[in-house]
């Protein structure tokens, strides 16, 4: 099994915020720390002016002032920028770190987002298709000497990359999503994946992904894992990964009131809540037996999770990440 590892989503909609978070991620322990990679982001609680930072111009100012902690994009829609170009911004941020980038991957799931920045916005398999062109275009440019590249969708000709990314041969590939044919793009060619609760609707059901249970991604699991052993690679080399939202209160009944805001608030049923993949909650105990139950009951190790407050943040690192002390 790989280790245990828990990541702290910085947000960016406010710099301080995400400034304040970074450092705390680098000072309390955590393995690595995220900047999501929205251009505007509709949500429950945002609208589209909700200020929302560039992805790799944050990470570079965070990257300045961290020491330790890995950066993890979270994730790079893959339509967003020309992958040729995204290799040269990946090394100098990996330049930069000293090897502490881990490159966040999918295909982008936001319509309104491509559409309103006039990106194109092809079928999902297509741009799964896109992603894997990709993909092999990128490692292309972080290994080779004269980079010579020509797929279905991306082409180089002696695109050179200098310097070379510092982490060999590459950095870590983290794809993020839950479909089919995306998981099973993770078993070939991906060194950790970022499970979501499955969307088959192709809308955004709030009550469906925000109630969805953890032990019901086993079937995902199961098509990474066929897939991995097809591509003649070692299935337990590959990360598992879910994010989650922290509900954390040493008062017991504080924790319990989150929890059932929360359900309420999404239309869940109370004690589908606790169980939920997106939502951990409860006194620093009972968050501990959760995180302990999915690694033994589903075999997930890396942990991204987002806190309401800095407060939050200290408290779980106190009480909590001790118990899972392996995150080298």
């Amino acid at each position: 099994m790989n280790p245990i590892r828990f990541n702290l989503n910085c947000g960016t909609w406010d710099w301080q915020q995400t400034r304040e978070n970074a450092l705390l991620a680098d000072q309390l322990g955590f393995y690595s720390l995220s900047i999501a990679d929205h251009l505007y982001f509709v949500g429950a609680d945002r609208n589209a002016t909700t200020p929302s930072l560039e992805c790799y111009a944050t990470l570079s100012a965070v990257t300045a002032m961290t020491e330790r902690v890995r950066l993890l994009t979270s994730v790079t829609p893959i339509g967003f920028r020309n992958p040729a170009l995204l290799a040269k911004i990946v090394t100098t941020v990996d330049t930069i770190s000293k090897g502490r980038l881990t490159v966040g991957l999918g295909t982008g799931a936001l319509r309104q987002e491509y559409e309103a920045f006039n990106f194109p916005f092809p079928s999902a398999a297509e741009r799964i298709r896109q992603l894997e062109d990709a993909i092999r275009l990128l490692k292309t440019m972080w290994t080779e000497d004269e980079p010579t590249y020509h797929g279905r969708y991306y082409r180089i000709d002696k695109g050179y990359c200098y310097p070379k990314p510092v982490q060999k041969p590459h950095p870590p590939i983290l794809l993020g999503g839950s479909g089919k044919l995306l998981v099973k793009l993770a078993g070939r060619e991906a060194n950790a994946i970022n499970l979501v609760p499955p969307n088959e609707k192709g809308a955004f059901d709030a009550s469906h992904v925000m109630g969805f249970q953890v032990v019901d991604i086993r079937d995902r699991i199961n098509l990474l894992h066929e897939a991995a052993r097809a591509a003649g690679r070692d299935p337990g080399t590959i990360e598992l990964s879910t994010f989650s939202y922290i509900f954390l209160s040493k008062d017991k009944a504080e924790a319990d009131a989150m929890l059932a805001k929360t359900a309420a608030t999404y239309g869940v049923e109370p004690d589908r809540i606790r169980h939920a993949m997106m939502v951990i909650g409860g006194t620093p105990d009972e968050v501990k037996r959760e995180l302990q139950d999915r690694i033994e009951k589903v075999g997930i190790t890396y942990f991204s999770l987002g806190f309401p407050t800095a407060d939050a943040v200290r408290l779980f690192a106190r009480e909590v990440m001790p118990e899972f002390p392996s995150q080298p």
